[in-house]
Protein backbone atom coordinates (compact mmCIF):
# COMPACT_ATOMS: atom_id res chain seq x y z
CA UNK A 1 0.00 0.00 0.00
CA UNK A 2 1.69 3.20 -0.78
CA UNK A 3 -0.23 6.55 0.50
CA UNK A 4 1.07 9.40 0.05
CA UNK A 5 1.55 11.90 3.00
CA UNK A 6 -0.13 15.12 3.07
CA UNK A 7 1.27 18.05 5.33
CA UNK A 8 -1.30 20.48 6.81
CA UNK A 9 0.05 24.08 7.48
CA UNK A 10 0.38 24.34 11.48
CA UNK A 11 -0.26 28.41 12.64
CA UNK A 12 1.63 29.10 15.44
CA UNK A 13 1.26 32.43 17.64
CA UNK A 14 3.48 34.94 16.95
CA UNK A 15 5.24 36.26 20.01
CA UNK A 16 3.56 38.36 22.47
CA UNK A 17 4.46 41.86 22.21
CA UNK A 18 3.79 44.87 24.63
CA UNK A 19 4.23 48.25 22.42
CA UNK A 20 6.23 50.45 24.10
CA UNK A 21 5.64 54.62 23.70
CA UNK A 22 8.87 56.67 23.83
CA UNK A 23 8.09 57.41 27.73
CA UNK A 24 8.50 53.71 28.32
CA UNK A 25 11.88 53.53 26.96
CA UNK A 26 13.52 53.89 29.81
CA UNK A 27 12.49 50.45 30.63
CA UNK A 28 14.65 48.41 28.17
CA UNK A 29 17.32 46.88 28.99
CA UNK A 30 20.04 45.36 26.82
CA UNK A 31 19.21 42.19 26.17
CA UNK A 32 15.42 42.95 25.34
CA UNK A 33 14.10 41.51 21.87
CA UNK A 34 11.80 44.16 20.66
CA UNK A 35 10.41 44.19 17.04
CA UNK A 36 11.61 47.79 15.39
CA UNK A 37 8.62 49.66 12.79
CA UNK A 38 10.27 52.41 11.02
CA UNK A 39 8.61 54.17 7.80
CA UNK A 40 9.08 52.46 4.69
CA UNK A 41 10.74 49.10 6.15
CA UNK A 42 9.52 45.99 6.97
CA UNK A 43 9.32 45.36 10.43
CA UNK A 44 12.37 44.27 12.05
CA UNK A 45 13.00 41.49 14.87
CA UNK A 46 15.96 42.95 16.89
CA UNK A 47 18.44 42.81 20.50
CA UNK A 48 18.26 46.08 22.54
CA UNK A 49 22.17 46.82 23.00
CA UNK A 50 22.91 49.73 25.10
CA UNK A 51 20.25 52.25 26.22
CA UNK A 52 21.27 55.87 26.73
CA UNK A 53 21.12 57.59 30.38
CA UNK A 54 18.40 59.52 29.89
CA UNK A 55 16.30 56.81 27.26
CA UNK A 56 15.74 59.08 24.59
CA UNK A 57 17.77 56.88 22.24
CA UNK A 58 18.83 53.47 22.53
CA UNK A 59 20.95 51.07 20.05
CA UNK A 60 19.38 47.56 19.02
CA UNK A 61 21.32 44.91 17.04
CA UNK A 62 18.29 44.42 13.92
CA UNK A 63 19.15 40.26 13.70
CA UNK A 64 21.31 39.43 10.98
CA UNK A 65 22.24 42.29 10.06
CA UNK A 66 23.73 45.88 11.64
CA UNK A 67 23.66 47.97 14.79
CA UNK A 68 20.58 50.87 14.46
CA UNK A 69 20.46 53.86 16.38
CA UNK A 70 16.82 54.34 17.65
CA UNK A 71 16.13 57.81 19.34
CA UNK A 72 13.14 60.03 19.75
CA UNK A 73 11.77 61.44 17.40
CA UNK A 74 12.85 59.11 13.93
CA UNK A 75 9.12 57.95 14.04
CA UNK A 76 9.77 54.58 14.91
CA UNK A 77 7.69 52.11 16.82
CA UNK A 78 8.91 49.99 19.38
CA UNK A 79 7.28 46.32 20.32
CA UNK A 80 8.90 44.89 23.29
CA UNK A 81 9.01 41.35 22.59
CA UNK A 82 7.58 39.41 26.61
CA UNK A 83 9.54 36.34 27.83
Amino acid sequence: MNAEMQVAPVLMPGPQTRSLSYHNWVHLNPGDRVIVKRSGFAPEHGTVDDVGEDASYFWVWIDGRRRTLIFHGDGSAIQKILP
